[in-house]
């Protein structure tokens, strides 16, 4: 019995308050009136299933060409064999001792192209986890063919960068390994 008081008491201030703070329509209507001819002057673009049908997909991804890249689309690459270039020695496999300004250049020269080569992988893993989440979030198994496309050119990419990165590295290492061991520390860069 005092729960059906309590229910009841609760009901009856509900009621009276949706009454008190309750909106006439004409109140209504006159603040809609308000917001259109605030709205008045400015210009809305409604978008249609058409318009969407019209716009092109776009890479969530787009990675600047570099040095293998460039390449990789030269037509000596895609056909022909490009003449033979002898392998470029580090200074650290000359005879010849170095001064120590030629060695803090070759040095910021080997851990700017390990650092680039570095971040150019990075990039491309980025890039292929995009493109299988793409992958596999897609309905259409049209566009899914050119999206396998797109992956396995990436790894090919990724592969290559993942190369040129550990070649680099090497050669850094190795020019670090050549240098006499007190001056090591002086000759780190950054």
């Amino acid at each position: 019995m005092r729960a059906a008081k309590k229910f009841s008491l609760f009901i009856l201030f509900v009621f009276l308050g949706s009454i008190v703070f309750s909106q006439t329509l004409a109140e209504i209507a006159q603040k809609e009136r308000e917001r259109r001819a605030s709205l008045k002057g400015k210009k809305s673009v409604v978008g249609t299933n058409a318009d969407l049908a019209k716009m092109k997909k776009k890479p969530a991804l787009e990675i600047p060409p570099t040095e293998a890249a460039r390449e990789a689309t030269r037509p000596e690459a895609q056909g022909t064999t490009p003449p033979e270039t002898p392998p470029t020695e580090t200074p650290a496999a000359t005879a010849e001792p170095l001064t120590e300004s030629a060695a803090r250049a070759t040095l910021r020269d080997l851990q700017d192209r390990w650092e680039k080569a570095k971040e150019y992988v990075e990039l491309l893993t980025l890039k292929m986890g995009a493109l299988w989440q793409e992958f596999y979030a897609m309905d259409n198994m049209t566009t899914r063919e050119a999206l396998q496309l797109s992956i396995s050119e990436t790894f090919v990419k990724l592969e290559k960068a993942q190369e040129e990165e550990t070649t680099a590295r090497q050669e850094l290492e190795k020019f670090l390994g050549g240098q006499k061991r007190e001056s090591t520390p002086s000759l780190w860069i950054r």
